[in-house]
């Protein structure tokens, strides 16, 4: 259950792993992460109608506020705002990352980009770029077909 202060649901958060990186995701809520100590690779892709890899790829480093006295004079370097529809995956290196997330009310369901095998379509989603070569499917389907990666070496 999440508790909102001023419309925003607002949390300590501690990143230990990447998120999935076969496909992006987006989020059902705009977000406002702080990175307070460590740092992470925001992964959006250039092309919304591609899944990762192949050069679609455009990263962002976010390093936390406290790492040095250097990083906390650069603090704008250290905040990554997000609209809930923005497709994106997070990169994070052994380590991990603290961060102070700011989280609005949802709005809409969020989900995994996916490659659709026919072109009829299997979800509506308005808000996003989506294209006759993407769907979004639900996290619960997304993990059920493709399964969590669960090898040490994924980081």
């Amino acid at each position: 259950m999440d508790v909102y202060f001023f419309g925003f649901s607002v949390r300590i958060h501690h990143w230990l792993k990447s998120d999935d990186r076969r496909f992006f995701h987006d989020h059902s809520s705009d977000l406002l992460s702080i990175v307070l100590k460590g740092e992470y690779e925001n992964v959006i892709p250039i092309n919304p109608a591609l899944p990762p890899g192949s050069g679609n790829e455009k990263r962002m480093k976010v390093r936390g506020i406290f790492n040095s006295l250097k990083d906390f004079f650069r603090m704008p370097e250290s905040i990554w705002f997000s609209k809930a529809t923005q497709q994106h995956y997070l990169d994070i290196p052994k380590g991990g990352a603290w961060t102070l997330m700011f989280e609005g009310r949802p709005y809409h369901k969020w989900g995994f980009f996916v490659p659709r095998k026919t072109s009829h379509k299997w979800f509506e989603h308005p808000e996003t770029t989506m294209t006759a070569y993407t769907k979004l499917m639900r996290p619960i389907l997304y993990f059920k077909k493709y399964g969590i990666i669960q090898i040490a070496a994924y980081q």
